[in-house]
């Protein structure tokens, strides 16, 4: 494909970049020119005409979206295609609620200017049928690579769009007494309201009422959480700081505060923790007064998403639609994409998880940014993972994290930052391991400084995984020794380890012989760059 300005006596099979009026007459984008056509403009005095010229493996619009389409629709999502219009409509298949990450719709956003994805608010309860977003090529024709490169930006996570069931979800209800009067209950009463009315899967099974005092708001939170997976916590007052009652007994309670506070007038203390997998939420004082998009975005995805993580709370900017529909061509173009994966439906569901946080001390400096072929050591692994059958890809960073995040910024891949890696590899293994959702059956290890792993033994270790039995350990085998990277089944997570060179010694490995299987390895798959004198050996080659 070459887009460029050609003379008009040799543009006969150009394909027009834009519509051409000529009177009443127009000439559409993507129209290819005749010699008719050519004769034509070059009578009216076009001299130069700007479009495209193709070779047989370039791709019309609407076809190319019909490739990309399935790769960004996940569950509950269809699509329907206008081969006149060359867009795509993004379309619920069934009721839920829409999810996506604001950050990775940003990022796709970014990986090129003649493609762009714009959808309804993140958390908007969907009915089927609804458009919920749009997919356009301002190209009429695209490359083949464009395609491929666009799947292979997408291979290292879930799919960026779906819907989740709207199941009811039963919840816990802490109210802090201050007044103790008839307007309080009142106002209590109409958060409730308003809360179930909000968000209509929510069943309030328990009320634990408590004096609005920091011990005593404590230790209802802790109650609450001990039995229920979502507790709400209903303030008497609200919160100026975050010394306050609430804040403070939340603080206490809970092992991590996601979410301080949100930049809203009247509604800034709104407050997100979790405590052992429990999700508790601090509703803003005037939440039943004041209507807030962003309260409930917030809350919406606190009860919707599995797990929580700082980084869900940011406020990324993103292009909201309204009132989208569908056209009559486009009803009767629905398409619900087969949920064709990378792996076949036998094969288990393994994430893998690259080791990138550590200082790289025995190679006296950073080993994983020592350029190999034009980029850093780390990315070799990095694109092993995203290429092999392993999805979701997590990389967890630490020591000179912004330098390696700089590399990954346009890989549509999960970004673990560590800020305790000093205290050793165990601490991003388990930053790691905890970040997989529960529906991987296992997860890959595999430290950052191995760059001649490829996807082929990545998905060798997969294949050699057993589907529906998760308490395997799969480790790399060659010449009578064990070497990283390592598979752990999800019942192991808690014991997970690498492979040390003395890994015969390790407890941890004798314990687990029972289920261990030893994977065939090449000599090349295993080595790692430990060593300046390793380093030297992989930059002279």
């Amino acid at each position: 494909m070459n887009i460029n300005e050609f003379d008009i006596s040799t543009a006969e099979g150009i394909i027009l970049l834009n519509d051409i009026r000529i009177d009443n007459r127009v000439l559409p984008q993507g129209h290819r020119l005749t010699h008719e056509d050519t004769v034509f403009l070059k009578a009216i005095g076009v001299k130069k005409i700007t479009g495209i010229s193709t070779v047989p493996s370039d791709l019309e619009a609407h076809i190319a979206l019909g490739m990309i389409a399935p790769l960004i629709c996940g569950d509950g999502m269809a699509y329907s295609i206008s081969p006149t219009s060359k867009s795509c409509k993004l379309v619920a298949a069934e009721d839920g609620t829409f999810l996506c990450s604001e950050e990775r719709l940003i990022k796709f956003n970014r990986i090129s200017q003649y493609l762009i994805i714009n959808t309804v608010m993140p958390y908007k309860t969907i009915k089927k049928g609804e458009v919920i977003g749009s997919l356009k090529l301002l190209s009429p024709i695209v490359e083949q690579d464009f395609v491929e490169s666009i799947a292979y930006h997408l291979a290292g996570n879930e799919p960026l769009l779906k819907i989740s069931n709207s199941s009811s979800i039963k919840a816990a209800v802490v109210y802090t007494d201050f007044y103790n009067d008839s307007s309080e209950d009142k106002h209590f009463s109409n958060v409730i309201k308003k809360l179930s009315k909000n968000f209509n899967n929510l069943v309030f099974e328990k009320e634990i009422h408590c004096n609005h005092e920091y011990t005593d708001t404590a230790a209802a939170i802790s109650e609450a959480s001990a039995k229920y997976s979502l507790v709400f916590v209903i303030p008497g007052l609200p919160s100026s700081s975050g010394a306050d009652t609430v804040p403070s007994a939340l603080a206490s309670s809970a092992d991590e505060i996601l979410c301080n506070n949100i930049p809203q007038d009247t509604l800034s203390d709104l407050m997100i923790g979790t405590k052992k997998g429990t999700k508790i939420i601090v509703v803003p004082y005037h939440y039943d007064k004041v209507a807030s998009s962003l309260s409930d975005k917030l809350i919406k995805m606190a009860i919707t998403k599995e797990k929580l993580f700082k980084n869900d709370f940011p406020q990324n900017n993103n292009i909201i639609v309204e009132d989208l529909s569908l056209t009559e061509e486009e009803k009767n173009n629905i398409i619900i994409p087969e949920k064709t994966l990378r792996k076949n439906k036998n094969e288990a569901s393994i994430a893998i998880v690259i080791l990138a946080a550590g200082s790289s001390s025995r190679a006296r400096r950073n080993k994983l940014l020592v350029d190999m072929g034009g980029e850093p050591m780390f990315m070799k692994s990095v694109r092993a993972a995203i290429k092999s059958k392993a999805s979701p890809v997590y990389v967890v960073t630490g020591y000179r994290a912004e330098e390696l995040e700089e590399h990954l910024q346009n890989l549509d891949i999960n970004i673990l930052r560590n800020n305790d890696y000093a205290s050793g590899v165990k601490t991003s293994i388990r930053l790691g391991l905890n970040s997989v959702p529960s529906f991987c059956d296992g997860a890959i290890l595999l430290p950052a400084d191995m760059p001649y792993i490829t996807p082929e033994y990545l998905n060798k270790m997969i294949a050699s995984f057993e589907k529906g039995n998760r308490k395997q350990l799969c480790i790399s085998y060659y010449q009578g020794r064990k070497y990283n990277p390592i598979l752990w089944g999800r019942d192991l997570y808690q014991n997970a380890d690498l492979v040390p060179e003395n890994a015969h010694l390790r407890v941890v490995f004798i314990e687990h012989h029972d289920y261990t299987k030893l994977v065939d390895a090449d000599e090349s798959a295993c080595v790692d760059i430990n060593f300046p004198y390793d380093i030297e050996i992989l930059t002279n080659k």
